[in-house]
C-alpha cells in the first residue's frame, strides 16, 4: 500500500485488510470521551499453527540512525503476506536482550501508530518480536507465558514468527531468523482483559521497582527519569501516582494484624498468588520474586484494585543466574521462600498470611498436575518442537548452535553438573515438579 491520504487509507482499510481503525475513537489516554476500538484478531496476529513471514524494511539513513540509537523509532515498512504497512515505528527493545546478543539478531518492537495515528496491525498498535535471548530451545517464553496464563494469571498471547529484514546496500531480505512475537501489555491488552482500560498501568523500570515505599512525593518513584524505578504508561498528561503510591503505602505501612483486611482493599491479592504459583513452579528469577523486576501493576477501576500483569519471560524453566543462584538452586527452589536474597515486601508480606499460603500452594497442586504435569509439558514441548525446527535450522544469527537447540529439549547445556549450566526444558519439568512434590504437604 502507497503512501496516501488518511481518507484514502481508511477507504482501503474498509475495502481490503484490516489495516487502520477509522472511527472517531479515543487516540490517547487521557480523552474524556473513550471509544473502544474493535477487538484485535489475534487468531492472525499468533498463529501458532505455522511460523508466519513478516518483512521490516528500513532505509539505509534511518538503519545507520537506529544504530546510533537503538531505542528511538526510525520509520520504516512492515510486510506482512500480502499487507504493507508503512511509515511504522521501528526500534531495537531489551536490555539483556540487547547489550548481551551480538548484531544482528536483536529484538524489535513494533510501533504501527508512532508516525500514522489511525495505523494498526489487525487491530493491535505495537508488535514485539524477541530474539530469545539466552535460550538454545527458542521456546521458554511461549511455554512460560502459557504456564502463566493456565495459572489463571492474564499472560500475554505469543506465538513463533520468521522475521526477514531488508536495508538497501546491507540487507537484502536477509533472514534474521526465528523470533517470539509477544503481546504489548497496553490499552488494546487491557480492554481485552478487564471490563474496561482507564484506569493507571505502571510497569517496573529495568532496573527494577521492589515495591517499597518511600514517601509521597511521586518523584521518588519516578526519577531519574533516564532509569527510573517504575514507568507510567497510560494517562501519562495527568501523571497522577497517588492511587500507586497509596498501594505502597497499604503494602508497606499496614500492621500485620490488619494486612489482610487492607491489602484486600486495593489489591487483587489472588490474582498475585496465581502469578507467584507460576513464577515459583517455572523458578523464574528474572521477576518480583528475583530482580524484583519485569511486571506490570494496573487499576482496575471496576474493582478499584491493583491488578498483577507478567513480563518478559525468556529467564523461566530456571534459565536466570545471579548471586547464590545457579542451576541447581533453581531446581530446588523453596516454594514457601521463592525468593532471592534481600528483601520482596509483595511476595513476603502475603505468604506471611496462612490463608494465602494455602491459595497458593493449591494453585501450585493444580499446576504441577495439570499444565505443568511432565507428560503434558513435554507433549507441548515435542509439539513446539517439531513445528519450528525446520526453520530454528535454517536461522544463521541464532544464539546458538542448532545441535544445542535439539539438545536443549532433553539435556542441559553443556552437562548436568556444571552449576551455571541451562537445563534441559524437559529435564527441568521432570526434576522441578519431583522437588515441588517433596515440598508440598
Amino acid at each position: 500500500m502507497k503512501s496516501a491520504s488518511l481518507a484514502f487509507i481508511c477507504l482501503t482499510a474498509v475495502l481490503t485488510l484490516p489495516l487502520f481503525n477509522c472511527g472517531g475513537g479515543s487516540h490517547g489516554s487521557n480523552s474524556s470521551a473513550i471509544v473502544p476500538e474493535p477487538p484485535a484478531d489475534y487468531a492472525v496476529i499468533f498463529n501458532r499453527n505455522t511460523l508466519d513471514d513478516y518483512e521490516i524494511e528500513i532505509s539505509a539513513v534511518n538503519w545507520q540512525a537506529l544504530q546510533n540509537d537503538p531505542f528511538e523509532y526510525v520509520s520504516g515498512t512492515l510486510r506482512f503476506k500480502t499487507e504493507t504497512y508503512n511509515n511504522v515505528g521501528i526500534r531495537y527493545k531489551g536490555n539483556s536482550s540487547y547489550h548481551a546478543v551480538p548484531p544482528p539478531k536483536k529484538s524489535f518492537k513494533i510501533h504501527l501508530n508512532e508516525f500514522v495515528p489511525e495505523a494498526r496491525f489487525h487491530g493491535l498498535k505495537k508488535l514485539n518480536f524477541n530474539n530469545c535471548f539466552k535460550d538454545p530451545s527458542l521456546m521458554r517464553e511461549m511455554l512460560g507465558y502459557d504456564i502463566f496464563k493456565a495459572a489463571g494469571s492474564p499472560a500475554s498471547r505469543t506465538s513463533h514468527i520468521k522475521l526477514y529484514v531488508t536495508v538497501p546496500g546491507t540487507y537484502n531480505r536477509e533472514f534474521f531468523g526465528v523470533y517470539i512475537s509477544v503481546e504489548q501489555v497496553n490499552k488494546s491488552y487491557l480492554d481485552d482483559r478487564f471490563p474496561e482500560s482507564a484506569g493507571n498501568l505502571y510497569k517496573s523500570g529495568q532496573q527494577g521497582g521492589d515495591l517499597t515505599w518511600k514517601g509521597s512525593d511521586p518523584n521518588l518513584y519516578k526519577n531519574p527519569p533516564d532509569n527510573p524505578p517504575y514507568e507510567k504508561k497510560t494517562n501519562e498528561i495527568e501523571d497522577d501516582w497517588s492511587d500507586f503510591i497509596h498501594f505502597l503505602d497499604v503494602l508497606n505501612n499496614t500492621p500485620n494484624v490488619n494486612f489482610k483486611t487492607e491489602i484486600e482493599k486495593v489489591f487483587n491479592v489472588n490474582g498475585f498468588l496465581y502469578y507467584l504459583a507460576a513464577n515459583t513452579v517455572l523458578s523464574n528469577m528474572d521477576s518480583i520474586a528475583g530482580r524484583k523486576c519485569n511486571f506490570y501493576l494496573y487499576h482496575n477501576m471496576v474493582t478499584d484494585k491493583f491488578e498483577f500483569i507478567p513480563w518478559d519471560l525468556n529467564e523461566v524453566f530456571g534459565c536466570f543466574h545471579g548471586p547464590g543462584q545457579d542451576a541447581d538452586t533453581m531446581l530446588d527452589l523453596d516454594i514457601y521462600h521463592p525468593t532471592s536474597a534481600g528483601a520482596h515486601v509483595l511476595v513476603e508480606r502475603i505468604l506471611n498470611v496462612p490463608e494465602y499460603v494455602t491459595i497458593y500452594t493449591n494453585r501450585i497442586r493444580t499446576l504441577v498436575n495439570g499444565s505443568f504435569l511432565p507428560a503434558t509439558t513435554h507433549a507441548e514441548i515435542d509439539s513446539v518442537y517439531n513445528r519450528i525446527k525446520a526453520d530454528v535450522y535454517a536461522d544463521t544469527h541464532k544464539q546458538y548452535l542448532s545441535a544445542d537447540f535439539d539438545k536443549s529439549i532433553d539435556q542441559d547445556i553443556p552437562n548436568d553438573w556444571d552449576p551455571n549450566r541451562i537445563l534441559g526444558l524437559k529435564p527441568f519439568v521432570t526434576d522441578r515438579v519431583y522437588n515441588i512434590n517433596q515440598q508440598l504437604p
